[in-house]
Order: structure tokens, then sequence, then C-alpha cells
């Protein structure tokens, strides 16, 4: 009899002892979940981190950006960055400022080259020895942007260039009637600056013309005979110096570089050739009258038989 409670007390304290432990096992389990969970998340963190960097390594982009200036009919050379080096893949984008736009490509897997631009664009030489781009002659239209794409192993390298076309303007200084002095810088771009080397007054004009370029235009009024010695002065970013022009403009000096004068000086030269051209033949005809009433013709001979 005791022993069989006995056998039953321990299988109670044994059932007992089970369902503290399966209780205790979810309990306990709480934490040691949340210590998965959050090692997994700073895995998973440092492995994004870490293929981030790779990915930023392994496809490397850099990009960079100038601006240059050419003078219309030079020559240009664009240099494609990183060129040193063996490259996959090369492509130069041009973007015309008109709206046009072009391109050439190099492959050297392939050893392949394709352009659509004009023909004064075009490699500097051989593309497979030099990305190099030449722009011969520069023209107006030549104006816009030059992107170049360098794909090698350690990623894609990219320069674009803003490139601005400059044509030096026509220049000129006249006189016209009314005493106003005209300095004209023509067919420019950008548009030309001109001032004058005197204090006085005069206006500036600009006229855009139909190919984008500018034609300026000052007028400069002169009011003092004093103001005998005129000077305009043209800047352009085309030129490394700026043109001067003068000539001398004074009403009352007798040396004035003025258009009236050879004119007023032409007609009486003209009156007075045509008053001496009819007295010439007025007076050679009448000598050559008189001569023959004093030179009557001699009588015949009469000849005896």
């Amino acid at each position: 009899m005791k022993s069989d409670v006995h056998f039953v007390m321990k299988a109670t304290s044994a059932r007992i002892l089970l369902a503290v432990i399966v209780i205790m096992i979810p309990v306990g389990s709480f934490p040691a979940t949340g210590s998965i969970q959050n090692r997994s998340a700073q895995y998973l963190s440092n492995h994004s981190a870490s293929t981030v960097t790779v990915t930023k390594t392994a496809t490397q982009l850099a990009e960079e950006k100038s601006s240059l200036s050419a003078v219309v009919g030079s020559s240009l050379t664009l240099k494609c960055p990183w060129q040193w080096q063996r490259t996959l893949l090369t492509v130069w984008n041009v973007k015309f400022i008109n709206g046009t736009n072009c391109h050439l490509s190099y492959k050297s897997d392939r050893n392949l080259s394709v352009t659509n631009c004009n023909e004064n664009v075009n490699w500097l030489s051989r593309p497979d020895q030099e990305y190099a781009l030449l722009i011969k002659p520069v023209q107006i239209f030549n104006e816009g942007f030059y992107k170049c794409s360098s794909s090698i192993d350690k990623g894609t390298f990219i320069h674009e260039y803003a490139l601005t076309v400059l044509v030096p303007p026509q220049v000129h200084l006249t006189h016209d009637y009314n005493g106003t002095a005209v300095c004209t810088a023509a067919a420019g771009k950008p548009a030309a600056q001109i001032s004058w080397g005197q204090k006085g007054d005069f206006i500036t004009v600009n006229e855009t013309l139909p190919n984008g370029t500018k034609t300026v235009i000052s007028k400069y009024k002169i009011t003092s005979a004093e103001e005998n010695n005129l000077t305009c002065y043209i800047s352009h970013p085309a030129w490394t110096n700026s043109q001067v022009l003068s000539f001398l403009s004074g009403r009352n000096d007798k040396t004035m570089k003025d258009s009236k004068v050879p004119l007023l000086y032409s007609i009486p030269a003209v009156l007075l050739g045509i008053i001496l051209v009819s007295l010439f033949i007025f007076l050679g005809r009448f000598l050559h009258g008189k001569r023959m009433r004093w030179n009557p013709m001699p009588p015949l001979c009469k000849w005896k038989m």
C-alpha cells in the first residue's frame, strides 16, 4: 500500500515538474528569440552596407563638367578623361545649341567605331589609340554640349564640355553729314562692347542677325569744334586686346576728315573742266577759221604752149 502511494506521489511530482518546464520554456525563449532576431537584423544591416559599398566600387561613377570657348574657323581638341586606360566602351554624345545631336562610339572588344556626326566633328586619330575629339573648323552650329563617357573596369567616368563659339566682329568708324561719328562692330558673337575716348553724348544700339550674331552701332554727337581727335574702343572675347579706331573730326579744322569736303570740291572741279574743254574747242574753231581767211588758195599756174 505504501509503495503504491509512493509511486503515485512520484508520478504526480514528475507531472508537476514537466508542467513547470513546459511553462518556463516559452517564457525563457522570448529573450533568446529577440537576440536571434537582433543578430539577424544586425547581420542584414552590415551585409547591406557591404553590398552598397561593393556596388559603388564596382560601378563607381564620376562626372565632371567644364566650360571652354573657341573662335570660329579655328580647330579644337576635346580630351576624354581617363583616356590613358583601355576602355571597354567610349561614347561621345553631342547636343548642339540648335537642338540637333549626334554621337561617336568605340567598342574595344570588337574594334568597332560608329558615328553620325558631321565631317568637321570626328576622332582626333584612331579611336583604338586615343579617344579625343577634333572639331575642325569650328562653326557657329558647333556650339553646344560634348559629353564623353568612358567605361572601364573600375566603372563609368563622364566629362561634359560646354562649348561657346566666338565670332569676331567687323569694325569700322565713319562720319556722316550731321556731325555724328558712327562706330560699328558688325556680326559678332557675343555682342561687342563699344566705348568712346571722349566724354560726350552718344547712343548705342544692338541688332541681332538671323545667324545669331549681333551688330553693335554707337553714334557720337559732336557738339564742339575742339572735339578733333575722336577715338572708339571696341572689345570682344575673341580678341586678346581691344580694337582702337580714331580720326580727325573737328568741324572747323581744315584737316577734318569729312565726306562732305571732297564732294564740295569735286563739283567746282567738274564745272571748271567743262568750261576749259568748251573754251579749247571754241578757240580751236576760231583760229582755224581765221587761218582760212588770211591764207587764200593761190591761183593755178598757166602753162604756155
